[in-house]
């Protein structure tokens, strides 16, 4: 009998280990390099390296690469390696623009992540590691956020007005053409400093363009774009955007290099069979040429040349007078002040 053995019947335990449908692994935070591309800037370029450091372990390495500066940025370079051995500095035997800087700094990148930052600029605290999250559960190859201008007389920063509102924002092709223009509805969206996924670019070849020396961001971006990347936008200010004329910053601009630029994207295979982007494309063109006249139009102006002015032809004339105007304008306020 059952009972005469003195022990008490056994019932069985399954243990069944569920994973619920939703379930997703344990986030692995990658690795990010920072490269700097680096031209006489010694009387800023601790400013942008500190604030790649303090982004804490969200950075790997920072990769300053020395365009063959003359003024005192290699040995600047060379000490803050020596104090952090994430930092590492590159120097060109030759000058040759942000594009072949940076495109020297992604041959070395270890880093799952590329993030870029211009020497005169800067980070905002918790920047990468923002970056990083949002781009994350949207699998992208590029991500970014909205910039704020930085004054380096007074220490200040005011928010750039672009046009996304939303963690996770998904720009395609058009959307970017849309926004990166000047003149536009918004900040033009080619000013953006994004985070490159690297396997992405390693995976296509795609490199910045190494006869361009402005320009290069809206340019680089719509490589990308075209070859497919996923791209997607933090809503916070996290870039620290130095405005040339502010003082501190050294780039020159040659809006003509820009308009060339784009001209020749104009007859890129993967563009031009689609006329909604070629419309964009030349609506982009064509606010470059207004800026670029608008420029030197103000260069004239503010070096008293009028003769230069005087034949550049009416289109300087028209612009000649609306600057003329918002100066009245500007000393009529601040006298009624």
């Amino acid at each position: 009998m059952a009972g005469s053995t003195g022990f008490a019947p056994q019932r069985c335990r399954m243990t069944v280990n569920f994973r619920s449908p939703a379930h997703k692994p344990p986030f692995i935070r990658p690795t990010v390099s920072v490269l700097i591309a680096a031209y006489n800037a010694s009387p800023f370029l601790e400013r942008a390296v500190s604030s790649a450091v303090a982004q804490g372990d969200a950075v790997t390495e920072i990769i300053v690469v020395d365009d063959c500066s003359t003024d005192a940025t290699p040995e600047l370079a060379g000490a803050m390696s020596r104090k952090d051995s994430r930092i590492k500095v590159i120097h060109l035997p030759k000058n040759a623009g942000p594009s072949a800087a940076r495109n020297a700094g992604l041959e070395v990148a270890s880093g799952d992540w590329v993030a870029i930052l211009d020497a005169d600029d800067a980070y905002a605290p918790g920047r990468v590691e923002r970056l990083v999250t949002v781009a994350a559960p949207q699998d992208a190859d590029i991500v970014t956020d909205k910039f704020s201008y930085y004054d380096p007389a007074t220490d200040a920063s005011s928010p750039a007005t672009i046009g996304f509102t939303d963690d996770m924002t998904l720009i395609d092709i058009e959307t970017f053409l849309t926004h990166a223009r000047p003149y536009g509805i918004d900040t033009d969206w080619g000013l953006l400093k994004p985070m490159f996924k690297q396997k992405f670019l390693a995976d296509r070849s795609l490199r910045y363009p190494s006869n361009s020396r402005h320009g290069e961001d809206f340019l680089f971006v719509m490589d990308a774009l075209l070859e497919g990347a996923k791209y997607v936008a933090s809503n916070a200010h996290g870039y620290m955007y130095t405005p040339r004329g502010a003082g501190w910053s050294r780039t020159t601009v040659n809006y003509d290099g820009q308009v060339d630029q784009s001209k020749k994207l104009l007859l890129d295979h993967r563009l031009s069979a689609n006329s909604r982007l070629v419309c964009l494309l030349k609506e982009r063109i064509r606010a470059m040429e207004r800026l670029s006249a608008e420029y030197k139009t103000r260069t004239l102006l503010a070096e008293r040349r009028l003769l230069p002015l005087a034949t550049a032809g009416m289109m300087n004339w028209r612009i000649a007078a609306s600057i003329l105007r918002q100066v009245k304008n500007k000393v009529t306020t601040v006298r009624a002040a």
